[in-house]
């Protein structure tokens, strides 16, 4: 008589589809890590009419290297600036057949490409500024290498000292600046408005007033700072104390991030997100003060010509500094609109009247 162990057979079969399944995610893993990638620039500067792929992106291993020449597109006379998108890059890889086993595809979802017209096709223009020329004296201290000399335009463009900003290159970009500038007079143009993040720029190197050489490089710019953390978990509309906060170094690497960095000037004020320990505590994630809450007696200014009417009413919600918000009149209950401009103080003016408001579903204030 035959033994069937059908529990044993179903388990062992289980165990050798989790092995599979495990074998496959860790080849799964092995390679996304050894693949090519083509990651998109939000912004670009080219010298030519003919966009190609290394123009618009950063390419990493030989398979996305390949196709750094492909031509994404041609600029017609007369137009300076093309968006590139993802979809089209992957188009184009596409029609090249590209193996996506090797390489991927990342990065912004578009790249605005900015069309630089050549110095020699410009007009002469007096008194043009450039960052280095073969007159400037060598000191101590007079930087002797292209690097060098793009790394002091960086600074100075962000207004920042050498020790408030880190600043890298990729390989391909260090070995273009590692170049002699003595003899040799430069112009750096930025391409676009960046400061921080990825900071692209357009390089010409002159001899003897002609263009030389000229280059495109990317900067990877941080600003590192002592700024406000938090130092425990902070809930979304918790009152900011010492104990929430502690300074400590930070790094930003984006111009529009403000960071706080005197914890003393939010003390008292709510949190406008929720904050995980060690997140740096930026002016965007701090809830201005309620200047006015609802039922407040409000002492209002209204200017009229060349006069100031003064009244005072009743607010129907909550604002902030700044903040438009409904007054409700106390001896007529007819509502309006004003301006706060301070603790329980509001200013009625034309651009906050009945008239230019009622239509107008943006208030800054909370009922």
């Amino acid at each position: 008589m035959l033994d069937f162990e059908p529990k044993k057979t179903a388990g062992a079969t289980l165990r050798r589809i989790m092995i599979i399944l495990i074998a496959a995610i860790v080849m799964a893993f092995g390679i996304a890590a050894r693949a090519d990638s083509v990651r998109l620039y939000d912004q670009a500067g080219v010298d030519t009419p003919v966009v190609t792929l290394k123009h618009v992106a950063e390419l990493t291993g030989d398979a996305a290297l390949a196709h750094g020449d492909m031509v994404l597109v041609t600029l017609k006379e007369g137009r300076s600036e093309h968006t590139i998108t993802l979809n089209m890059i992957e188009k184009a890889l596409d029609e090249a057949g590209v193996n996506w086993g090797r390489v991927s595809l990342r990065g912004f979802n578009a790249c605005k490409v900015t069309h630089l017209v050549e110095p020699e096709s410009l007009a002469p223009e007096v008194g043009r500024a450039v960052a280095a020329n073969i007159e400037t004296p060598i000191g101590l201290h007079t930087t002797l290498t292209l690097r060098g000399m793009v790394e002091q335009y960086i600074h100075d463009s962000a207004t920042l000292s050498q020790g408030e900003l880190r600043i890298e290159f990729s390989d391909r970009d260090a070995k273009k600046l590692d170049l002699p500038i003595f003899g040799r007079s430069i112009e750096i143009e930025p391409v676009g408005i960046n400061t921080l993040g990825r900071v692209p720029l357009m390089i010409r190197l002159y001899d003897e007033q002609r263009v030389a050489q000229t280059m495109q490089v990317s900067a990877k710019v941080q600003h590192v700072l002592l700024a406000v953390v938090a130092d425990i978990p902070v809930a979304r509309g918790e009152v900011f104390s010492r104990n929430h906060l502690k300074v400590r170094e930070c790094i930003v690497d984006d111009d529009a991030i403000l960071p706080v960095t005197d914890p003393g000037t939010i003390i008292g004020q709510e949190s406008a997100t929720s904050l995980r320990v060690g997140e740096m505590v930026s002016i965007n994630k701090v809830k201005s003060p309620l200047m006015v809450k609802r039922g407040d007696l409000v002492n209002v200014r209204c200017f009229v010509g060349g006069l100031v009417v003064r009244t005072a009413d009743y607010a129907a919600q909550n604002g902030s500094l700044n903040d438009v918000i409904r007054l409700r009149s106390d001896s007529t209950g007819d509502e309006y609109y004003a301006v706060v401009t301070g603790h329980r103080q509001a200013v009625v003016n034309s651009s906050t009247g009945p008239q230019a408001l009622a239509n107008s579903p943006q208030q800054g204030g909370t009922p």
